[in-house]
């Protein structure tokens, strides 16, 4: 599947990601993925799938855990900045509407902040799903429509040099994506109020700010 032009910016902008990326929200996301949303569920000698790997921190930490990774992401660079993190795992270039594996062969799939910057959305969850063995986990973080004003507004004046695929997503959307394609929501949890800090974090267990956290996660059963 031929990728796009803006489907390919983070590969193009591999070389600055490094020292562009927020590293508190990543760190922060790595808690929630794994301390959270993966809480409980065995990694150890489980097929991982990681689409979208980026620069692999991800896959690296499911990696460490004992998982059996294969991750794959659209751009070149990208997959070779990964291999070098995590030599030993199964790492290649593929498109996330596309994978090249046959159905129900991986344990977990993880997807973080991915879904936004692929130009088919439900091809990509279809997909995701169909090589998602049954009983097995798909995780999925995406930020939340509502706020992506204020990040257009930040992109414009600068502070993200970000220029790929933005196409946010409510939470209804998500879940509406999700329930056609028979999945169940085991666990959400909506994180990021402003920014990552131990004060701001406080504000996350306040269930009715839910729909003013930056970011949300699923939890989804096949």
């Amino acid at each position: 599947m031929k990728a796009t032009k803006k489907e390919l910016f983070y590969n193009t902008f591999s070389e600055r990601w490094e020292n562009s990326i927020n590293k508190i929200e990543m760190k922060k996301r790595m808690r929630v993925i794994f301390g959270k949303l993966l809480y409980g569920i065995e990694l150890r000698g489980r097929e991982f799938l990681e689409v979208g790997c980026g620069l692999g921190y991800f896959s690296q930490m499911a990696y460490k855990k004992g998982a059996n990774v294969t991750a794959v992401d659209i751009g070149d660079r990208l997959v070779e900045i990964t291999k070098k993190k995590i030599p030993h795992a199964k790492i290649l270039v593929a498109s996330a509407a596309d994978l090249p594996f046959k159905d129900e062969c991986f344990d977990i799939v993880l997807s973080t902040e991915v879904i936004e910057h692929v130009e088919d959305q439900k091809k990509t969850l279809s997909e995701q799903m169909r090589v998602l063995k049954k009983g097995g986990y798909l995780v999925l973080t995406t930020p939340n429509r509502l706020l992506k004003p204020l990040f257009d507004l930040l992109s414009f004046v600068g502070v993200r040099p970000y220029q790929g695929n933005e196409k946010w997503l409510y939470s209804h959307e998500i879940k509406q994506l999700v329930g056609k394609l028979g999945a169940s929501i085991i666990k959400e949890v909506h994180f990021n109020f402003i920014y990552p800090n131990k004060f701001f974090d406080l504000f996350e267990n306040i269930y009715f700010l839910n729909f003013l956290m930056v970011n949300q996660g699923y939890l989804l059963k096949k």
